[in-house]
């Protein structure tokens, strides 16, 4: 039997405050195979139940989250909308897209493949914020709704940076003609002349990280840290729907950490799954 791999995580690099924590999970060091293995089919960390995988698998791979978290993840039923939920209030798996946070020792999660996945936090390390941005999410406004859900609670004051993490970027991710019209006729349609390359045949290249600046700065998040890695050209690292058709999913995740904090102390986990975009 192949041996489990340690877990390989990526750490965003951005401005956070230090008491806020994040990661990215990677497709390896899990329970599952095949499709849903790490790139020599074994040993991935599948966290979607909802993909295909083993249920068993998942449940392990879950578990093995929730161990290094020290906590369990506030999992979602993302259904590509623009829904945002307080991390607090789920405890069936909601059907949202984003939630946040105040607490401490409370994960928020959101899985993503070839999404977008975006964590957001304001500069006092106060609040954090998970969501996931699909191309659909995107036009109808998660980004600009999950700011307004953290404004609610800090105040119009305080300033939110944001860290873009890994999707299917501009030159591997084709759409037809009604999503390039759907985000024209979007709240983000300022920005479809830089997001929008036609490719011929009624084919657009669509820009899903450009779209989701021009969604961050109507929300007034002007630091926005990207970190240009691309699902569908890096194998070795991610699952992506539209490279291999059938996939897995990683998995973002924010808490904040009860054991290392003071009263103001949050820290953010980000992890990944592999949600399809149509």
């Amino acid at each position: 039997m192949q041996s489990k791999p340690e877990l390989e995580v990526i750490v965003p690099e951005w401005n956070a405050p230090e008491n806020i924590r994040a990661f990215f999970t990677l497709r390896s060091g899990g329970m599952s195979a095949g499709a849903y293995g790490d790139k020599d089919g074994f040993c991935g960390l599948n966290l979607g139940n909802h993909v295909g995988d083993n249920k068993y698998s998942v449940r392990g791979n879950r578990r093995i989250v929730t161990d290094m978290l020290g906590a369990e993840p506030k999992w979602l039923s993302q259904v590509h909308s623009s829904r945002v939920v307080r991390a607090e209030d789920n405890n069936t798996e909601e059907q949202a897209d984003a939630e946040f946070t105040t607490a401490a020792g409370i994960p928020c999660v959101v899985m993503t493949a070839d999404c977008v996945p975006v964590l957001l936090c304001d500069k006092k390390g106060t609040i954090v914020a998970a969501a996931h941005a699909g191309w659909k999410g995107l036009a109808d406004g998660v980004l600009q709704t999950t700011v307004a859900a953290m404004r609610k609670e800090i105040g119009d004051e305080e300033e939110i940076i944001a860290w873009i993490g890994p999707h299917i970027r501009k030159d591997h991710f084709e759409v037809r003609v009604d999503v390039a019209d759907y985000y024209r006729a979007s709240a983000v349609k300022a920005a479809a002349d830089d997001a929008l390359e036609s490719i011929g045949e009624g084919g657009w290249h669509l820009d899903l990280a450009r779209f989701a600046k021009e969604a961050l700065k109507q929300a007034g998040v002007t630091e926005v840290t990207d970190c240009e890695r691309d699902t569908y050209s890096d194998p070795e690292h991610f699952y992506s729907y539209r490279r291999d058709k059938v996939t897995g999913a990683m998995v973002h995740s924010s808490a904040s950490d009860s054991s290392r904090r003071n009263s103001s102390e949050i820290s953010w986990y980000y992890i990944q799954p592999g949600l399809q975009i149509n």
